[in-house]
């Protein structure tokens, strides 16, 4: 006969409750299997905005020169340039008549 407190027995009742829940979800919660989605083909949406205006095209600049020391990649090149030749144009935006609207310089 040793008097118990119900409060104290719910409490740990409700910890051993937590204590034996998984503690991870299983896998399937995570995993969707949606291959069957992925092999249907997609339709545009009707309501979908049509693309204005014209189509643009890429204008061919001037022949890059020859030069023995080229660095091996793009990135490398930039960075070069971009150090050797702070605030100088790097690239620039035309509108559609040709003029220019956008400069994006070099910076240290």
């Amino acid at each position: 006969g040793v008097p118990v407190n119900s409060r104290v027995s719910s409490k740990i009742q409700q910890l051993l409750n937590t204590l034996k829940r998984p503690k991870r979800p299983p896998l399937k919660e995570f995993f969707v299997d949606d291959f069957e989605e992925l092999l249907e083909v997609q339709q545009p949406d009707p309501n979908q905005p049509k693309p204005e205006g014209n189509q643009m095209n890429v204008l061919k600049g001037e022949p890059l020169g020859v030069v023995t020391n080229w660095p091996p990649s793009l990135l490398a090149a930039l960075q070069r340039w971009g150090t050797t030749q702070p605030k100088a144009p790097c690239l620039t935006a035309l509108d559609t008549t040709g003029k220019a609207i956008y400069t994006l310089t070099y910076g240290r």
